[in-house]
């Protein structure tokens, strides 16, 4: 005897295959018994099998709330919490705890040049690589982007923070094959320690974090100090927004021309990065630089700048426009031995010819690390790409160390420039960077030229380009391109 059982979306049989012997056989009446049976029993099942779904979503969502969905590592709150029992078991008697703050170095560069797919899989490997290697000791998290945090049981002094600073840094450094790939991932890891650092969750990560963009711009581990420190709330939320603006390519790039001054002939343009904050309007350059050197974000931005400049340059190139563009490079750039490679693909990408591309560099840059900046800037020249040296006379670079250089040209800072027609000093200065360039066999241009009297001066000392507000400001590229059609016709024009 045989009746369906129903629970749920699930389909059963209930079977009775034999009965007592006192029973008595099988009954139309046993029949609707047995149903009845059924049906009590699929009601019963259906509501338990409801209660285990239920639970089982809630304990789903209850993971995914305190779990990194690609890496399947705690989040950022949960992060918080376990950090809370530590210092709470800190407070109890325990020694001590760190706090370590890691952040892959150009993981964007790797996104935007193999793929979201290629990135993530790397940050996954990453994750498992430290989860691994602390096998319990203590606790890894990935707070999102290229950043995780790892909560380490010590005995609370510097130096147990920096090994294990130094002990992760080496894990995360080992080769990672991802398909056909293999990639170096580096991290820069900033520290902090309990109690010395703070006995509070937010306060130790955030110290953690203010330590990890120090140890960004010297490429290796930091520990907090309160000198470096210099985050106000407001600082750390303007930080954090320009994050998301260069991570979303939502920063602008402006133009200011470059003309020769014996001509008037346009012949190139400096391309300047801008960013109209979405509630704060326009923020200075000046302001937002600084930030991103800070931060660990002046590389994105910079690779960011040039992709913009060098695609205005080729549409300016296809209306028979045939400028250089130049662009400023950051005083780490040098001591990135990819730099070369990653021009190089740039200007294939857009069809550019590397004379095209001037890249910036100040004199400080240089004396960082002489003999590493020399073999980028000769690779870049291997290239074709043309270097300059920006804020010329600034600095304290050896007659012998410019003629070393594979340098194109010398900018004349506009501190000298602005002055010249008054004063008989800057006039000197000015003529002599002149001829000083023009022995070295490189262009001179001069920067910062906003009256006549200037410019007529710049030309009659031989200087061979000019920019500064009195032939433009800085322009968005639209504007630019106008700018350059309507002056174009006239190529004959001087503005002193």
């Amino acid at each position: 005897m045989a009746v369906p059982l129903v629970f749920g979306e699930r389909r059963a049989v209930l079977v009775v295959a034999d009965s007592l012997t006192d029973a008595g056989g099988f009954t139309e009446a046993k029949l609707r018994l047995l149903g009845a049976l059924a049906n009590h029993a699929g009601a019963a099942l259906g509501r338990a099998d409801l209660v285990d779904r239920l639970r089982r979503e809630a304990d789903e969502k209850q993971h995914l709330a305190l779990h990194d969905p690609l890496s399947g590592l705690p989040n950022r709150r949960h992060f918080h919490d376990l950090l809370d029992a530590g210092l709470q078991a800190v407070r109890a008697g325990e020694p001590g705890l760190a706090v370590l703050v890691l952040d892959l170095d150009r993981f964007k560069e790797i996104n935007d040049a193999l793929g979201h797919e290629t990135g993530d899989a790397l940050l996954c490997e990453v994750g498992e690589r430290l989860r691994a290697h602390l096998d319990g000791r203590g606790r890894v998290a990935r707070f999102g982007g290229d950043e995780f945090a790892v909560l380490l049981p010590t005995d609370g002094s510097p130096e147990a923070g920096l090994a294990a600073a130094a002990e992760l840094a080496g894990v995360v450094d080992q080769p990672i094959r991802i398909g056909p790939l293999v990639l170096a991932p580096r991290a820069s890891v900033g520290v902090a320690v309990a109690p010395l650092h703070g006995d509070d969750p937010e306060i130790l990560i955030r110290h953690a974090d203010v330590a990890m963009y120090a140890a960004k711009e010297s490429h290796g581990l930091r520990l907090y100090d309160s000198e470096l420190d210099r985050n106000s709330p407001q600082r750390l939320a303007l930080i954090a927004d320009l994050r998301r603006a260069v991570e979303r390519g939502e920063l602008t790039v402006a133009y200011q021309p470059k003309v020769d001054p014996r001509t008037g002939r346009v012949v190139g343009a400096e391309a300047l990065a801008r960013w109209h904050h979405p509630e704060q309007g326009p923020i200075p350059p000046d302001v937002f630089i600084p930030l991103a050197e800070h931060s660990g974000l002046v590389w994105p931005l910079t690779l960011h700048v040039l992709d913009r400049a060098l695609r205005s340059r080729a549409e300016w190139a296809r209306a028979g426009h045939d400028l250089h563009v130049a662009v400023n490079l950051s005083p780490n750039s040098l001591l990135d031995a990819a730099l070369p490679d990653l021009v190089a693909r740039l200007l294939e990408a857009t069809g550019n010819p590397a004379r095209a591309l001037t890249l910036e560099i100040t004199e400080s840059t240089i004396l960082t690390d002489p003999a590493g900046s020399l073999a980028t800037l000769e690779r870049l020249h291997a290239l074709g790409v043309e270097i300059s040296i920006d804020d010329f006379g600034t600095g304290y670079s050896s007659l012998g160390r410019l003629r070393e250089l594979p340098l194109h040209e010398v900018k004349i800072d506009k501190s000298f420039v602005q002055r010249v027609a008054a004063d008989h000093r800057d006039r000197a200065v000015v003529r002599s960077a002149v001829q000083l360039g023009h022995a070295l066999d490189l262009r001179v241009v001069a920067e910062g030229v906003e009256d006549a009297d200037t410019y007529a001066y710049l030309a009659a000392e031989g200087c061979d380009v000019v920019q500064g507000y009195l032939l433009s400001r800085p322009l968005p590229a639209e504007e630019f391109t106008a700018w350059l059609h309507i002056h174009s016709r006239n190529v004959t024009h001087t503005f002193g």
